[in-house]
């Protein structure tokens, strides 16, 4: 078992201390007894409600009392979003519009310099090919706008997106990315956990 295993655990037995039904009362979702459904970045999840255990979960599954074969177990940026989500929403997140840079959240949470570089990278397939970037974005439930060559609303729960915009590079510039968040994010994740989700979000475009 590796850290990321580890913290996955971790995880999961801190959910089975927590009061559940403090959860379903703060971010109401649909649920059986043993059963949370969670949508996250366009695919549909359960969380175990007897193991702790997060489950990827065919994008149409029907609510069940067992889970189904299909299910995939979460990795650990999956599993930690969802959780921190849970835990930490006063209520259901839903944007109210107004947008923040990756900046400002960093300064509202006392975190250091924000670099995108490590991100940048794993778009390196798409230079070039900003159709296919567009397709993928769709593919993850995005909904266009217009900025940058490349310009999507995210989903990251239900009515809660991030902004992802993206410029090709050129004989001058490099490639660069750009993602906004509702200035209510803090109230629903912390900072943190934003970045895991930006991370799943790139995998999720290379069809990882």
């Amino acid at each position: 078992m590796d850290n990321y295993d580890k913290m996955s655990e971790a995880a999961s037995r801190r959910f089975l201390t927590l009061d559940q039904e403090d959860m379903l009362r703060r971010v109401p979702l649909e649920h059986t007894e043993n059963c949370m459904y969670v949508t996250l970045l366009n695919d549909r999840y359960c969380v175990d409600r007897k193991t702790g255990y997060v489950y990827r979960l065919e994008k149409n599954t029907e609510m069940t009392e067992t889970l189904p074969e299909n299910a995939v177990r979460a990795n650990m940026e999956e599993t930690l979003s969802i959780f921190d989500m849970l835990d930490r929403s006063p209520h259901p997140p839903k944007a109210n519009g107004n947008w923040v840079s990756m900046t400002q959240l960093a300064s509202c949470s006392g975190a250091g310099p924000v670099s995108f570089d490590m991100f940048q990278s794993r778009l390196k397939p798409f230079e070039g090919h900003t159709e296919e970037l567009a397709r993928a974005c769709r593919q993850c439930g995005g909904t266009e706008r217009k900025g940058g060559d490349v310009s999507f609303e995210i989903p990251v729960f239900d009515q809660f997106p991030m902004w992802f915009q993206y410029w090709d590079a050129d004989d001058e510039f490099s490639a660069s990315i750009s993602i906004l968040w509702d200035e209510t994010t803090p109230l629903h994740l912390h900072y943190e956990t934003v970045w895991y989700i930006m991370g799943l979000f790139l995998d999720k475009l290379r069809g990882r």
